[in-house]
């Protein structure tokens, strides 16, 4: 015959137990359940620690701003061919987009009448030199046409600077890459109209070799965040991997939102596994001197809004109410029991019915 596991045995003696009891309401008490079934359960330490050494936030990651460029149009138009698309790798120099334009047409045609502005002003200025030295023109004549010259040059340098600020050729405008990285944002498609008075930005371009963690911080732990301590993050994606890294920013201002203050941790990002706007849990170690009890948080039971452990000593069982004070991942901070207590681990659940019961 197959023996009974630890859940089947509890389920049995609470059965005999009920079976033979005459009483209106269970009271928790000291079991005398038989060290068939105390041997088998598991258990953990009632251990004191330091609760204020660790300070768990949420946040998210987002592209270096030190190592990231939004591009925005400088004339108006229409995308007439788009070369990128959104998570797509450019290089510096690469053309992501082409706009046709004609504010750029009228650049170009600027260009070429300063051109020949120029070439006018010349011969004028010329050939008013050559009268006046043959006594045919007055000197006045040829610092004139010799002033009409030098403002024609400075026209055509204006233009030639507006035609390369703007990048523009005979019509066409075209959006290159300012920096190597991923596109992270992409506001236009194949037949959008682009106005240079618009303050959305066509692409945005990010070297996602470094990122940031932002990280929101509540008052009640603001005194305890400061520049340089340690943290350890967890995302989402990959919660068994661990990055560590420090707090290298603190805007000293709130959130009038979410009433939170946001801390930067500046992150190495080899194979670019973090993403930007994956969302990630800080864990920050702070210095601290607030001893309390801990225990496994998977040993504590809650009924009827209270929670309670099943604490083993001397071979028996007995039920005992907690108070809980704070949760951190699998671990939780209590008040209740005493230091160097055992607390059940497994099939508690069970155990405590059997002992309500008795």
């Amino acid at each position: 015959m197959k023996p009974l596991n630890i859940c089947e045995l509890v389920i049995l003696t609470v059965f005999f137990i009920s079976c033979g009891s005459h009483k209106e309401e269970a009271v928790p008490q000291t079991s005398v359940i038989s060290d068939s079934i105390i041997k088998h359960v598991q258990t953990a330490p009632v251990v004191l620690e330091d609760i204020s050494d660790i300070i768990k936030l949420n946040g998210k990651i987002e592209a270096n701003e030190n190592k990231q460029a939004k591009l925005f149009s400088l004339v108006s138009g229409r995308i007439s061919s788009l070369k990128v698309e959104l998570g797509d790798y450019v290089h510096k120099g690469q053309v992501l987009a082409v706009i046709r334009s004609t504010e750029v047409a009228g650049f170009t045609n600027d260009l070429s009448n300063a051109e020949s502005n120029v070439t006018i002003a010349k011969k004028a200025m010329e050939t008013s030199k050559d009268l006046y030295e043959g006594k045919l023109a007055t000197e006045q004549e040829y610092v004139n046409a010799k002033i009409g010259y030098d403002k024609s040059l400075s026209e055509l340098n204006r233009v030639k600077e507006v035609a390369s600020i703007t990048g523009g050729k005979s019509s066409t405008y075209t959006v290159a890459a300012p920096i190597s990285g991923f596109i992270i944002e992409k506001n236009i498609t194949n037949t959008s109209e682009v106005r240079s008075d618009n303050n959305t930005s066509l692409f945005a371009i990010a070297d996602l070799s470094s990122v940031w963690v932002v990280a929101n911080v509540y008052e009640a732990d603001m005194e305890n965040i400061h520049l340089g301590d340690l943290v350890k993050v967890n995302t989402l994606s990959n919660p068994e991997k661990e990055y560590t890294g420090k707090i290298d920013k603190i805007y000293n201002v709130l959130d009038p939102a979410t009433r939170t203050m946001k801390v930067i941790i500046s992150m190495d990002n080899p194979g670019i596994v973090l993403k930007p706007e994956m969302f990630a849990s800080v864990t920050v170690n702070v210095k601290g001197k607030d001893n309390r009890l801990s225990i496994p948080a998977q040993a504590i039971i809650m009924d009827n809004s209270k929670n309670y452990v099943v604490v083993k000593k001397d071979n028996k069982l007995s039920i005992h109410e907690i108070t809980l004070i704070k949760r951190i991942d699998n671990k939780a901070y209590i008040s209740g029991l005493s230091a160097g207590d055992y607390v059940v681990t497994n099939s508690q659940v069970f155990l405590y019915q059997a002992l309500i019961a008795k």
